[in-house]
């Protein structure tokens, strides 16, 4: 396919004719033909699917509701030769059809290139609001490394080189064919070189732990590449399963990130942090005891130890 051609499959997704197919299975696919009845042992999985995990839960639900009504919509596979057809796009319903134990589904069948399947397949899956970041690069990285014929390696290396702020700023240093090619094709997901550079490509490098809390545990890409600052393993465990269990916002995970990290600086800031944290504690404490400190007579006890402690403080 040319680029061209690509291009003008993506505008047209864009404009609901291809996302029509896939977001609202139609009766017909993209050639017209309407949508026949497949045997489910016959439908294989695809290697061009961009989303790496599928919520159970999600699968259980539709899995009953198939059960209970029967198929609705249609999968889009192509046909192989040795008589199978692999899925194009609708894994999901797939699953949960092999989990109602259906016996054949609805689909509409068409000739896709791998490129085409992997276009199809990475256009349905961004048009879902729950694609994780991760998720949406590797399947972008496939999508140009099919497209330029280029190993993945390749075309990171070339982001992270030649696509630097600071070079493609320069008007003295021309952009190669390779670069200018693959600034195409991320324009075609509305996705700029620089920001693909500085914010895509990072989740590649985050730990499997983050990796697995982001994909599965709707960890948020942006707390994910904050918790990847703690390189201690222990230590960001701590922090990742404290976030999880009481579901903390970006702003609390940033702000205990950082506390960790000062305390790795200097082991004394931990254990003053702690400290400052009880005196604040006891202090509130102190406000909504004012008449019960009165009533008992515990008030003057207090007053003199808060006088100790200010002068404990004076000391040089």
């Amino acid at each position: 396919m040319s680029k061209a051609s690509s291009k003008e499959s993506f505008n047209l997704a864009g404009r609901g004719i291809l996302g029509g197919l896939v977001s609202e299975p139609s009766s017909r696919s993209k050639d017209g033909n309407a949508a026949e009845l497949i045997r489910l042992e016959k439908i294989v999985k695809s290697p061009f699917q961009p989303r790496q995990f599928f919520s159970q839960q999600s699968i259980d639900s539709l899995a009953e509701a198939f059960k209970e009504h029967g198929f609705r919509g249609a999968l889009n596979v192509r046909p192989k030769d040795d008589g199978t057809y692999e899925l194009v796009a609708g894994e999901r319903r797939w699953r949960a059809a092999q989990q109602a134990q259906l016996k054949e589904i609805r689909c509409l069948v068409d000739t896709y290139t791998d490129e085409e399947a992997l276009e199809f397949a990475l256009m349905e899956n961004l048009q879902r609001e729950d694609l994780s970041k991760l998720e949406e690069t590797e399947g972008i990285l496939n999508f140009v490394s099919v497209k330029l014929a280029m190993p993945r390696d390749e075309i990171i290396s070339i982001i992270k080189t030649e696509g630097h702020s600071d070079k493609t700023a320069r008007s003295d240093v021309a952009p190669s064919d390779e670069l200018r090619n693959i600034e195409e094709l991320l324009s075609l997901f509305g996705i700029g070189l620089q920001t693909f550079r500085t914010k895509n490509l990072r989740t590649l490098s985050l730990p499997i732990d983050l990796k697995t809390a982001h994909l599965e545990q709707n960890l948020s890409y942006s707390s994910a590449l904050e918790l990847s600052k703690i390189k201690d393993d222990g230590d960001r465990e701590k922090l990742l399963s404290k976030a999880l269990q009481n579901g903390e916002s970006f702003r609390s995970i940033k702000g205990q990130v950082q506390e960790a990290l000062a305390a790795n600086k200097n082991p004394f800031v931990a254990k003053n942090s702690e400290l400052v944290k009880r005196f604040d504690s006891m202090a509130k404490r102190v406000r909504k005891a004012q008449d019960t400190l009165a009533q008992t007579g515990k008030r003057k006890r207090v007053e003199k130890l808060l006088s100790e402690l200010e002068s404990l403080l004076l000391e040089e």
